[in-house]
């Protein structure tokens, strides 16, 4: 074989992430509301979004598109895009998955309130692309990379907490583009706990595609019905109905939101349990030799010969048997 002398070409460096910090996973959202607080206008008739098809396009599919593209390159950049979308478990109890399922039940029922034949096809088809923008926007912003900063700093429980607090307080926004206050306030509220819900989403799945068709199926038929309601008696009945079950499913979804995260936090307070307890000691497990005859016990060897493993922890030792990511027997 022929020697060439030329050396063989060095394998490339694999480019790792950025390391998951606070400060990383905040900055998105300061930069979110600093620009929208920049350019909203108190002269912004902010309850007419939405309602006609230059209002869709303007404040809907092109803001909330450049700003998703925007977030996903500054998430390439990161290298977050597994940390930030997918979780490793999932979180439990099974009975959860009913507050998401009622959520998508709400969405469906308000779709007869739509009237359809108000404004033109491309009018829903551009809203359905703005609301899904919406969705990727906000849930990668939120339920993704401010979940990947808060979780170097708070235990699951704190991380549910802050980032529906966030999420809410983010809405406080829409009164410097024209909401009025209390109605505002109203939608903080509801917005902290419709995040619970989508927070829900996230853990039971696994990843963000439930949390996006959710917020941006909700969306949907909260700007549709607004845009072509015919302000009969039976509409707004029916309407009022349903929101009044849609405040129950969000309570529930705030419950069950809580359950699951603080289910989660069970190995890490197991571990602060059993830090301070200082491991059995071999010498309180001798055993001192019996006269008895023939009945005489040796006594247990206080340590293992040198070069050998450590005797197997007792099968009774939580320290080693519970504590694991699950939170159940190794």
């Amino acid at each position: 074989m022929v020697q060439t002398g030329m050396p063989e070409p060095t394998r490339r460096r694999r480019r790792w992430p950025v390391p998951p910090s606070l400060l990383i996973g905040v900055a998105p959202v300061v930069v979110f509301a600093a620009v929208s607080a920049w350019r909203a206008r108190p002269s912004d008739d902010y309850p007419s979004l939405g309602l006609t098809v230059d209002s869709v396009l303007r404040a809907l599919v092109v803001p909330e598109g450049i700003a998703a593209m925007a977030l996903a390159v500054v998430v390439t950049g990161l290298g977050w895009w597994r940390i930030a979308t997918v979780d490793p478990t999932r979180g439990r109890p099974r009975w959860t998955w009913v507050a998401p399922a009622l959520i998508a039940v709400v969405c469906l029922a308000r779709l007869p309130l739509v009237d359809w034949t108000a404004l033109p096809w491309h009018y829903f088809a551009l809203l359905g692309i703005g609301v899904l923008f919406v969705g990727v926007f906000e849930e990668l912003l939120t339920r993704g990379v401010l979940l990947v900063g808060l979780r170097r700093r708070l235990p699951e429980f704190g991380v549910w907490i802050a980032s529906c607090v966030l999420f809410g307080l983010l809405h406080l926004l829409n009164a410097l583009a024209g909401a009025g206050i209390g109605p505002t306030l109203i939608q903080v509220v509801f917005a902290a706990s419709f995040g619970s819900t989508l927070y829900l989403a996230r853990r039971l799945t696994g990843n963000l595609l439930l949390p996006v068709l959710l917020h941006a199926f909700w969306d949907f038929g909260s700007i549709a019905v607004s845009a072509t309601s015919r302000q009969g008696f039976d509409d707004i009945a029916v309407a009022g109905a349903i929101g009044l079950f849609a405040f129950a499913v969000l309570a529930l979804g705030v419950v069950a939101g809580g359950v699951v995260a603080w289910r989660d936090d069970r190995p890490r307070r197991l571990r602060r349990r059993w830090r301070d307890v200082p491991p059995r000691d071999a010498d309180h497990d001798h055993v001192p030799p019996r006269d008895h005859g023939h009945d005489h016990v040796p006594p247990r060897d206080t340590a293992a010969p040198a070069g050998q493993p450590e005797p197997v922890p007792d099968r009774n030792d939580l320290r080693t048997r519970t504590d694991t990511p699950s939170g159940s027997p190794a």
